[in-house]
């Protein structure tokens, strides 16, 4: 058996070294580490001056400006915290084909970021292959393991985004970056479990899958249409009205779904399978979600 083709080649991996991962606005955890908090204590960055007050550490009080200005003040810093993110990738039947390859390049990008970074990552698969809800790693020594398991894992299952976040949520203690990337094959549970995610605190970015290849039917053509997974089958004959209704069905469950998260404060990017990686990155970037230079 034929190993799988890598999600990133060496051009990828040196492209990504400018990028990281980062949040839409700060949290407060209390941890030291690579990220900003908008807390303001003892940590590395500075921040501003306040004026001294009797009790004050004497080691943050600004001697330079007391020399210049003789005004007796203490530097002020913004504390870090470490950056937890959370890949939830959708590997139902549904995504088989050129959306799981580009739903696994981008989750391949991010998860290499964070990792780069020195940042925490959880992997969750949706559904779970193994029966364990989410698969940890840490550090760039761990992002070849990472690249292999977003590579090998088959599509197979069905989607159940509502019940497998749940399980998901159960394992986590603190509030993350969470991104699903998903065709959203089944928009109830989709939007549940997104809803799960906004409700934990988590700032929640969805990238919705879309092959135009879904809807382009032959017109005039006779199917026998297999649901991939059910396996219901419809026989289809692909009139220009079918395929009108098809077509304004197909957009209007993206319009939905766009239209719930920006109510939600969800942020939500399309992902044409068609774009390459680097415009999907750069449309991120422009738009505040998740990746920044």
């Amino acid at each position: 058996m034929s190993a799988p083709e890598p999600l990133l080649d060496e051009h990828d991996l040196r492209r990504l070294s400018s990028l990281r991962v980062r949040r839409r606005r700060p949290h407060s955890t209390g941890e030291a580490g690579d990220r900003r908090s908008g807390r303001v204590g003892s940590g590395v960055l500075f921040a501003d001056h306040r004026d001294y007050v009797p009790g004050d550490d004497l080691r943050y009080v600004d001697w330079n400006v007391y020399a210049r200005l003789g005004d007796l003040v203490v530097k002020r810093f913004e504390a870090e915290e470490n950056l937890e993110l959370l890949l939830c990738l959708d590997r139902s039947a549904s995504m088989a084909g050129a959306k799981s390859r580009a739903a696994r390049r981008v989750a391949a990008a991010l998860g290499y970021l964070a990792l780069a970074n020195m940042d925490r990552l959880r992997l969750a698969w949706l559904p779970s292959p193994t029966g364990a809800p989410v698969a940890a790693f840490r550090g760039k020594a761990h992002a070849s393991g990472l690249l292999e398991e977003l590579a090998s894992a088959p599509d197979d299952g069905t989607t159940e985004h509502a019940r497998a976040i749940g399980r998901v949520l159960a394992t986590c203690r603190r509030r993350m970056i969470a991104v699903v990337i998903s065709d959203f094959y089944d928009p109830e549970n989709a939007v549940a479990a997104l809803a799960a995610l906004r409700s934990r605190g988590m700032d929640v970015v969805a990238l919705h899958v879309l092959d135009a290849a879904d809807v382009a039917l032959e017109p005039g053509a006779s199917l026998l249409a297999v649901d991939r997974e059910t396996g219901m089958e419809v026989k289809v004959d692909v009139t220009p009205q079918f395929l009108e209704s098809l077509r304004t069905a197909w957009h209007r469950r993206a319009d939905t779904l766009e239209r719930w998260c920006v109510t939600r404060e969800v942020l939500y990017q399309r992902l044409d399978v068609a774009a390459s990686l680097w415009d999907v990155l750069g449309e991120m970037l422009g738009r505040g979600i998740a990746v920044g230079a």
